[in-house]
C-alpha cells in the first residue's frame, strides 16, 4: 500500500469540505440577492404609492385654494353689503 494514500484521502476530504463551504456561500449569496430584489421591489411599490399620494395632495391643495378664494370673495361681498345696509338704515 502506498504510504501517501492516507495523506491523499485526508487532502480529498479537506477539499470536499472546502467545496461544500463554497457551495453554501454561493447558496447564501443567491438567497441574499433574492432578498435584496424583493426589498427593492417593495421599496419601488412604496415609492409609487408615495408619488400617487403626492399627486392627490397637490390636487387637494389646488381645490382648497380655490375654496379659500371663493370664501374670501364672499367675505368681501358681505362687508360691502353690510356697509350698504348701514347706509340705507341712516
Amino acid at each position: 500500500m502506498d504510504p501517501r494514500l492516507p495523506l491523499k484521502i485526508h487532502e480529498n476530504i479537506n477539499d470536499l469540505g472546502n467545496l461544500s463551504k463554497q457551495i453554501l456561500r454561493g447558496s447564501k449569496s443567491g438567497e441574499m440577492l433574492s432578498q435584496a430584489i424583493r426589498n427593492f421591489a417593495s421599496q419601488e411599490q412604496h415609492l409609487e404609492n408615495s408619488f400617487q399620494n403626492m399627486k392627490r395632495l397637490k390636487e387637494l391643495k389646488s381645490h382648497l385654494q380655490f375654496q379659500e378664494e371663493a370664501i374670501q370673495r364672499r367675505v368681501e361681498e358681505t362687508d360691502s353689503l353690510q356697509d350698504q345696509l348701514k347706509t340705507l338704515q341712516r
